[in-house]
């Protein structure tokens, strides 16, 4: 699969629902606009503070309003151009009048315009063509498909993106909830049926959750074969929002924890000895990190030796041995494996014993 897709950002929307300070916004915003992220989703309680604290990224913001014609205009007064109007459809009411004219009010002052529907998983395909239709042919910046009841699994996914993606001509874009742990997975479904946006955050973190944008993203690359290029240090502009967020990365999160390239026993040593491609599904270097070996439980001899032969240092057999059980010992007492380091300085102890 080729092609390239695009990532709206939920993770702002996050920061500003916990009050964070200014501070952490910018900071955040910072980040984010040196990944691959075309659009920050923002609320409209949040307009005015957010709109002045974050003026040098006003171009990626996009504030999700109300069917509003009023909201539409103090978007615009605020100097922001991207809006999208959030609708929950219920069946057999019509479309409420005010829908139409936040449409038409947003469009007649050049802003761009994405028809929220907040409910689109509960409803079929013919459901949401109806909808469109009763539009009038608005001219829609995308059409934005949200699971936010959490309904959908990947066949459900990529059956009702596929059968959207064959009857309009509005761009799509896909916002998967994570409360059954599957908004990610969705996501691909949704990106491998032809949706060219997705709605992601970093770690996916929000309540109920979104689509981990890390995740999504390495995925999208490795997995779909999409024409997408990696930023350097993605591991490390994850982590520092995460950071600003007051939160962490856990040490074995997919893509960006700090242990996911650290390989303890002897077959996983060996084997990333020979070819890394046999436990690694992409290279460390590729988001930012490095590939390191650890001593533990699982370790026998062999990672040893390899361990010791990277630092250029070579003992017997019987050494090794020994030096094995004294770092056992160690990693019974501090309950975790050891880096090379940690590694050394045992040894060395042990060579003057």
């Amino acid at each position: 699969m080729s092609g390239s897709v695009q990532y709206m950002d939920q993770t702002l929307r996050e920061g500003l629902r916990r009050k964070l300070p200014a501070a952490a916004l910018v900071l955040m915003a910072q980040e984010l606009s040196e990944l691959p992220v075309s659009v920050m989703d923002i609320p409209f309680a949040q307009l005015q503070e957010t709109s002045k604290n974050l003026s040098a990224y006003q171009q990626l913001l996009r504030v999700q309003i109300k069917a509003s014609p009023e909201e539409a205009a103090a978007v615009c007064r605020c100097g922001l151009s991207k809006v999208a109007i959030i609708y929950e459809h219920r069946a057999g009411e019509s479309l409420p009048i005010g829908l139409q004219d936040a449409i038409n009010k947003a469009l007649q002052i050049k802003l761009k315009v994405s028809f929220n529907l907040k409910n689109a998983s509960a409803l079929s395909v013919e459901e949401i063509i109806d909808l469109l239709m009763k539009l009038e042919g608005a001219p829609l910046d995308s059409l934005l498909y949200s699971d936010s009841a959490s309904l959908l699994d990947p066949f459900a996914a990529y059956t009702a993106i596929s059968g959207l993606k064959n009857r309009i001509s509005i761009p799509l874009e896909f916002h998967g909830c994570n409360q059954y742990g599957l908004a990610t997975a969705n996501a691909l479904s949704a990106i491998q049926a032809g949706v060219e946006r997705v709605g992601t955050a970093v770690a996916g973190i929000g309540i109920p959750g979104q689509a981990a944008f890390e995740e999504v993203l390495v995925s999208a690359k490795y997995l779909l074969h999409q024409d997408t290029e990696l930023v350097d240090q993605l591991a490390a502009r994850c982590t520092a929002i995460l950071s600003a967020m007051d939160e962490a990365a856990a040490v074995d999160k997919a893509v960006i924890g700090d242990n996911i390239f650290a390989h303890e026993s002897g077959l996983h040593v060996f084997g990333i000895q020979k070819n890394p491609q046999i436990y690694e599904p992409f290279p460390p270097e590729a988001v930012g990190l490095e590939r390191y070996l650890i001593v533990g439980k699982h370790s026998g001899t062999t990672s040893l030796q390899i361990v010791l032969a990277e630092k250029g240092i070579q003992v017997s057999s019987a050494a090794l041995q020994g030096m094995l059980t004294k770092i056992r010992q160690a990693v019974l007492v501090w309950k975790r494996p050891l880096r090379a380091t940690e590694v050394l300085e045992l040894c060395a102890v042990k060579c003057y014993e």
